[in-house]
């Protein structure tokens, strides 16, 4: 394969460059990973898809114009992301609004507090659900992968159940109100190390590195 080459994050979230740097060191790929926000102020990508996919295609493609724009080599990757969770009893919302469940700019709480209260409107206390990841990978000049493809996405989920009790500090998100095996625990309750190995984003990972030996072009 080629010497190593840029794989940008599109994120400023330093523990999520250095985790993925980790595991693609592990790995043995050539590839030299970093945060988009050590080129400059983090560009507003309107995220309007109807779906995780769209919206995670939509970030890739606004990231990678704009790293284009910043002189960044044309055969540079970029990896962007779209997750939330999807609640069985709510038909599947927040889904895409997610992060804005409550309202634009809305808090975690603001928007554990919404969940609940939607599921309190039905009469419930819980519901199943999953999260769910989706990563898109592009060349940064738009130009195909080596497999052919102009973006390539992968895909993963977790899931459990949502209940109106909340337990745990870690995490984020929706994590308190997240349990799994069978109410045993929340996500919130896992180390950071747990998490990885068994979240929707852990999975959409290993998914990605698994496949990029064949995205790289051979030496």
């Amino acid at each position: 394969m080629s010497a190593a080459r840029r794989l940008v994050l599109a994120s400023g979230n330093l523990h999520k460059v250095a985790e993925l740097a980790r595991l693609v060191a592990a790995a043995g790929l050539p590839l030299r990973v970093s945060a988009a926000s050590e080129l400059g102020a983090l560009p507003a990508i309107v995220e309007d898809a109807s779906t995780f996919r769209g919206n995670a295609i939509l970030k890739a493609r606004g990231f990678a114009g704009w790293l284009e724009e910043r002189g960044l080599e044309g055969e540079s990757l970029v990896l962007a992301d779209d997750s939330g969770i999807c609640v069985d009893a709510l038909e599947g919302a927040p889904g895409v609004l997610s992060a804005r469940f409550a309202g634009p700019g809305a808090t975690d709480a603001e928007n554990n507090a919404r969940l609940v209260a939607a599921l309190a409107s039905l009469g419930l206390d819980r519901s199943a659900a999953h999260y769910v990841c989706v990563l898109a990978l592009r060349r940064v000049d738009g130009g195909p992968l080596a497999g052919g493809e102009p973006v390539r996405c992968f895909e993963g989920r977790w899931h459990g159940e949502v209940r109106a009790a909340r337990r745990g500090e870690g995490g984020f998100g929706y994590d308190p109100h997240f349990w799994l095996d069978g109410g045993a625990r929340t996500v919130a309750e896992l180390s950071a190390e747990a998490k990885g190995a068994r979240s929707h984003r852990g999975a959409a990972t290993q998914a990605l590195l698994a496949a990029l030996p064949e995205l790289l072009p051979r030496a």
